[in-house]
């Protein structure tokens, strides 16, 4: 795991000290070593910082080359299936200096090309490929993204320059670039609690989507798709098969799953917050390995969020060295400093992921298990079956004469938060992306235009279309289609996002098995009439584990992993909130306050006040 980053530099310029300015600003990436490359002509720049996992050796050091130093990379994140990459690429010839993952992108891309060698990788992964060898008319570079957003990938092209970095901090820490802020990402993060790609949330800097890949030559800027998830849903491989055999292939990839992941020269530790699918990953660690387990929580005593029960049940039941870490309001007033300095944009998410990488570091890990993505593809979250439930009324009232237009207008005029979301699904047509985003939303449009001042409000909503109605044609199920949109949408911009800005700003890899592509691709050709059980949430995973969970987690209530912000925004977190919300020169201020009343009385969820505050205060 570590930081990347780069200029290609199309003039005689000298750049190496907005390198260095990069690099510096992404220690907390990489605190064990760091490396740069400049190219013969100056033009080609890499930038590196490393957090030491596989191969711990001063050999794997990066921007790591190939025999003849012509093809170089600097890469971000975990190849899993490298070991068996590696012998097949030496049994072709390729000589190998190192035993680091990394040296497998460059014998891979050399065997291969780039395209071919993405679809071999198993892991996550961001890096820029730089080849200057002789068969090519103009050096090359290929810089690419995980298949499903895992590792963050970042650039601009500013003044005949192409920089990339793996944070917009590590970018604007060049100097080279400016930080004004783009209306139409506000809207987006104020419609989501995130900022989806390619936006974010600067003007002329833009985030590389997953399963993407780039190619920057002589003729330009080249952007392509190598991988959709949407494909493995179409696909009805798996259809004929029976429930019971659905389960065992489940078990068979998770537990596959669990092996890749576990491959590091240093202890893997594991976050434990006392549901399901955190005790999932444990229970598979403790199966396929009998090494001491640490495992890390973050409690709450004394408050309705306190999950530290389940967490020690889990950690006795299967035998693991639990950490306990407190957190308090005080906590996160005294640390939200260096929150807002870690956020790369506004997330109305993320502070949960700074606490528990805090406490995970300190406890002496580099690297821990997280059990995200377990709800996106076991169906775990309430929207699989209120959203097919929503599209059938929906389809209801449109068939209506006369209903759609009377209902729409009774909706509008309700002034209830909940209602004037019923009326933007109706607006939008009925669609399963259109009930989704007005389901899963922060706010409706309507909303939006109040919450910002009149002469912004219509320019945030220019163009927005396009990030809104993604394509679900190929997926035929309704609960499936639910299942696409969650891990393209809330999963990779905002869980896995968050997740590694706050999990490196502790210098903690965060590892995420239950979103290796293998397993999700697997879920997603399975029925999902299999994975939709009334009657058991996530009741796939709980069978594939053959009853290995203890019944207390499995039937406690759905929390999730939610720190107690409707009590600190009442006291620790209030003088913050207030001002953030009343001194943001971009927002409408009695619409605002009327927000604030209505929390205070206990009618809207404090995700909707925290997140214009979050805003509020970025924007300062």
């Amino acid at each position: 795991m570590c930081g990347i980053a780069g200029i290609i530099n199309f003039s005689n310029r000298e750049e190496r000290v907005h390198l260095e300015r990069m690099c510096n600003a992404m220690t907390h990436r990489g605190p064990d070593d760091s490396g740069l490359y400049i190219s013969p002509d100056s033009k080609v720049l890499l930038g590196h910082r490393r957090l030491s996992i596989i191969d711990l050796s001063h050999s794997a050091r990066q921007p790591l080359s190939n025999e003849d130093d012509s093809i170089l990379v600097t890469y971000n994140g975990e190849i899993y299936n490298y070991q068996e990459l590696s012998k097949e690429l030496e049994s072709r010839g390729h000589r190998f200096k190192s035993k680091s993952d990394t040296e497998v992108i460059i014998h891979g891309y050399e065997e291969w090309g780039i395209e071919e060698l993405l679809k071999r990788l198993r892991g996550m992964f961001a890096f820029g490929l730089y080849d200057s060898s002789p068969k090519n008319s103009y050096p090359n570079m290929f810089l690419a993204r995980d298949r499903l957003g895992i590792k963050p990938f970042y650039y601009t092209i500013q003044d005949n320059r192409f920089i990339f970095a793996s944070e917009i901090k590590t970018i604007v820490a060049s100097g080279l670039t400016s930080k004004e802020i783009d209306l139409q990402s506000v809207t987006l993060y104020l419609l989501n609690g995130s900022i989806p790609p390619p936006n974010t949330i600067y003007k002329g800097i833009t985030a590389l989507e997953p399963g993407h890949y780039l190619t920057l030559t002589s003729a330009g800027l080249l952007k392509k798709r190598y991988y959709y998830l949407a494909d493995a849903y179409a696909d009805d491989s798996l259809s004929k098969l029976s429930e019971e055999e659905a389960i065992q292939q489940v078990r068979s990839c998770l537990l596959d799953t669990i092996k890749c992941h576990l491959v590091s020269d240093v202890p893997v530790g594991a976050f434990l917050s006392g549901g399901i699918d955190s005790t999932a990953i444990v229970a598979l660690m403790r199966e396929v390995q009998h090494e001491q387990i640490k495992t890390v929580s973050i409690v709450f005593p004394d408050t309705p969020y306190d999950e530290s029960e389940y967490a020690r049940i889990a950690a006795q039941r299967y035998g693991t060295e639990h950490v306990e870490v407190e957190v308090k309001g005080e906590d996160a007033k005294n640390h939200l400093d260096r929150i807002f300095n870690s956020m790369d944009q506004p997330t109305v998410d993320g502070v949960n992921a700074y606490f528990v990488s805090r406490a995970t570091a300190q406890a002496g890990l580099k690297v821990a298990m997280s059990g995200l993505g377990g709800d996106e593809i076991f169906f775990g979250y309430s929207t699989f079956r209120a959203v097919p439930r929503l599209y059938n009324l929906a389809r209801i009232i449109q068939s209506i004469p006369f209903a759609n237009p009377i209902v729409k207008l009774f909706l509008d005029k309700s002034g209830n938060h909940r209602l004037a979301k019923l009326s933007a699904m109706l607006k939008d047509n009925g669609t399963i992306p259109g009930i989704y985003q007005t389901t899963r939303g922060l706010f409706s449009r309507s909303q939006i235009e109040k919450i910002l001042r009149p002469d912004l409000a219509k320019e945030a909503f220019e163009d927005l279309n396009t990030y809104l109605h993604l394509d679900c044609t190929k997926i035929n199920d309704d609960a499936n289609q639910v299942s696409f949109l969650e891990i393209t949408g809330y999963l990779a911009n905002q869980l896995l996002r968050d997740t590694d800005v706050f999990g490196m700003t502790h210098s903690l890899e965060v590892r995420v098995p239950f979103v290796d592509h293998t397993l999700v691709e697997l879920l997603a050709r399975i029925p999902a009439s299999y994975k939709c059980n009334s009657s058991l949430s996530k009741g796939q995973l709980i069978k594939a584990l053959n009853s290995e969970l203890p019944p207390a987690i499995v039937n406690h209530p759905k929390m999730g992993f939610t720190f107690p912000f409707d009590i600190w925004l009442r006291n620790e977190l209030k003088d913050f909130v207030e001002e953030s919300l009343f001194n943001s020169p971009i927002f409408n201020h009695n619409f605002v306050k009327n927000l604030w009343i209505d929390f205070l009385n206990h009618r809207i969820h404090w995700s909707r006040l925290w997140s214009i505050a979050v805003l509020g205060r970025f924007l300062n």
